[in-house]
């Protein structure tokens, strides 16, 4: 998958970083990005997404990709080994933990 511009959308509430997504059927996809992040041990940039969509249990669908720039564009790429996983989840973990604490 791959970038192709950035966009921010501004609602009353809240700013939303939103990305267009080429997907490897060539469709364009609207993207809403939650963060991004450097694991320094993998030396690794990390993006966690979502498209707005809820599963069976309707919980919101977020997804995770390594995320590698490539000029003036960058790809998302497949998380590699189980080690980065586990890391990942864990800042996933933090990130609804403060936002509970938030709440």
């Amino acid at each position: 998958m791959k970038i192709v511009r950035r966009i921010k959308e501004v609602n009353q509430v809240e700013e939303k970083e939103m990305v267009v997504v080429i997907d490897k059927d060539g469709k364009e996809r609207e993207a809403e990005v939650l963060v991004t992040f450097k694991i320094n041990k993998f030396n690794k940039e990390y993006i966690l997404y979502t498209f707005d969509e809820t599963d069976e249990n309707e919980m919101v669908k977020i997804y995770a990709s390594t995320l590698v720039e490539k000029g003036d564009m960058f790809s998302f790429e497949a998380i590699e080994t189980p080690e980065e996983w586990a890391t990942i989840k864990d800042v996933m973990r933090d990130m609804a933990r403060s936002e509970e604490s938030n709440a």
